[in-house]
C-alpha cells in the first residue's frame, strides 16, 4: 500500500476533533469490554452460578435500546450531541464507581448488580445513537465513511484486547478494582469531548411534541423505502446471528469438544475477521460502491451460519468463524454508512436510534428465541434454521427492492 493508500485508510484522522475522539473512544471501548466480563462474572458469582441471572443481565444491558429507542432518538436530535455524550460517559463513570464502592464494602448483591446493569442499559439507549450522530460533526462529509470504518476498527480491536484483559483483571485484582479501572478508562473521552470546539449545529424549530417527532422519524422511513430495507436487513442479521455469539461455550464444548479455550479462540478469530473487514472498508469507503454490500454480506452470513451448523471439525469452524466476523461487520458498517448519507441532519439521531434498535436492541429477543429452540432441537439445527431464515429474508428483501425499481 503506497502513501496515497495510507492517507485513504486514515483520512478521517486528519481532523483534530476526530483524532481526539478516536483516542478517547479506544480506551472507553476497552473499558466496556472489561465491564462486560467483570459485571457478568460478579452476577454469576453472586447468583450462585444462575443462568437465569446471566440472561436477565443481558436483557437489562441491551433491552432498553429496543424499548426506548424511538424516544431517545428524538432527544438526540433535540440536544447538543457533544454535551449528551459527556453526560452519558459521566453517568457510566458514576455507576462504575458505585459498583466498586459496594463491592469493596461487601454490600453488593445480585439484585443491585442487575439494577446497575439496567441503568447502564438505559444510558446506552442514549449513548449509542449519540455516538453515531456525533461523528458527522467531527469530519467533513467526504470522510464520514472512513470515520465510521475507523470506529469499527476501534470496536473490534478492543474486542481482541478487552475480554482477555477483563478475565485477567478479575482473576488478579478482583471485580472492585476492575470497576475502578473501567471508570478511569472513561475519563480521557470525557476530557476530549469537553475540550472540542465544534461549530454549533442548527436545530430547526419544534413543530410538535416528542410524539410528533417520533412519528416524523417513522414517516421518513415510510418515504425512504431503501433506508427501511437497510434497517430490516440489519435487524434480520442481528436476530439470526445471535446464536453464534450467545452460545459459543455450548458450540465449543458440546459440538466441537474443545472446551473453554476453544470458545475463546473462536471469539478471537471472529474478531480478526471483523477487523479485516473494518480495515478494508476504512481503506475503500466510497459510498457509491457500498450500495449492494449489505445484501451480499447478509447472504454471506446466512451461508456461513448454515455451514457452521453442519461443521463438526474445529479447524473448519474456525475458518467459518472468520467469515462470520467479516460478514457481520461488513453488513453493519456499510448499512450504517449508507443510512448516515441518506438522512437529513435534523433526523440523524432518530435514524441512528432506529439503527441501534435493529442492531443491538433485537439481541435479547433473538437470544431468548434461539435458546428455546436450541434446548429442544440442539444447537447445530438451530444455527442451520437461523441461517436459512436469514437467507430467505435477505432474498425477500432483495425481491422487494427489485419490484420497487421504476
Amino acid at each position: 500500500m503506497g502513501k496515497k493508500g495510507f492517507r485513504s485508510l486514515g483520512s478521517a484522522l486528519q481532523h483534530p476533533n476526530y483524532r481526539r475522539y478516536f483516542s478517547g473512544q479506544f480506551l472507553a471501548v476497552i473499558g466496556n469490554w472489561v465491564q462486560t466480563i467483570a459485571l457478568g462474572w460478579l452476577v454469576w458469582r453472586l447468583g450462585l452460578a444462575s443462568p437465569f441471572l446471566l440472561g436477565l443481565l443481558a436483557f437489562c444491558s441491551q433491552g432498553p435500546i429496543l424499548i426506548f429507542g424511538l424516544f431517545t432518538g428524538v432527544i438526540v436530535d433535540r440536544c447538543n450531541r457533544r454535551h449528551l455524550l459527556i453526560a452519558t460517559q459521566s453517568a457510566q463513570t458514576v455507576l462504575m464507581l458505585l459498583l466498586a464502592l459496594l463491592t469493596f464494602n461487601h454490600s453488593i448483591t445480585g439484585n443491585i448488580a442487575i439494577l446497575v446493569a439496567l441503568g447502564l442499559g438505559l444510558i446506552s439507549a442514549f449513548d449509542l445513537p449519540g455516538r453515531q450522530s456525533l461523528v458527522v460533526d467531527l469530519v467533513v462529509y467526504e470522510d464520514l465513511g472512513n470515520a465510521l470504518a475507523l470506529n469499527s476498527v476501534i470496536f473490534n480491536g478492543a474486542r481482541l484486547i478487552g475480554p482477555a484483559l477483563g478475565g485477567l483483571l478479575v482473576e488478579q485484582v478482583g471485580e472492585g478494582w476492575c470497576f475502578i479501572l473501567i471508570a478511569a478508562s472513561y475519563l480521557p473521552l470525557i476530557v476530549f469531548l469537553s475540550t472540542m470546539r465544534i461549530p454549533p449545529r442548527v436545530i430547526g424549530p419544534r413543530v410538535g411534541g416528542i410524539w410528533w417527532e417520533m412519528r416524523e422519524g417513522l414517516h421518513f422511513l415510510r418515504q425512504d423505502s431503501d433506508a427501511l430495507r437497510i434497517l430490516l436487513l440489519v435487524g434480520l442479521c442481528s436476530l439470526t446471528s445471535v446464536p453464534y455469539f450467545s452460545f459459543l461455550p455450548m458450540l465449543a464444548d458440546n459440538v466441537l469438544h474443545n472446551g473453554a479455550g476453544g470458545a475463546g479462540m473462536l471469539m478471537s478469530i471472529t474478531g480478526i475477521g471483523a477487523l479485516v473487514a473494518a480495515f478494508r472498508l476504512a481503506w475503500k469507503s466510497q459510498i457509491a460502491a457500498m450500495q449492494p454490500w449489505p445484501l451480499w454480506a447478509s447472504v454471506m452470513l446466512a451461508l456461513a451460519q448454515i455451514a457452521l451448523g453442519l461443521s463438526h471439525q474445529f479447524w473448519l469452524s474456525a475458518v467459518i468463524a472468520a467469515l462470520i466476523g467479516y460478514a457481520i461487520l461488513t453488513q453493519n458498517l456499510t448499512s450504517n454508512s449508507l443510512l448516515q448519507h441518506r438522512v437529513p441532519d435534523g433526523l440523524r439521531g432518530r435514524l441512528m436510534s432506529f439503527y441501534s434498535m435493529m442492531l443491538i436492541g433485537t439481541v435479547p429477543l433473538g437470544a431468548i428465541i434461539c435458546g428455546v429452540i436450541a434446548n429442544t432441537l440442539g444447537l447445530p439445527l438451530t444455527l442451520i434454521l437461523g441461517g436459512l431464515l436469514c437467507l430467505v429474508g435477505s432474498v425477500a428483501i432483495a425481491g422487494w427492492a427489485a419490484l420497487s425499481q421504476p
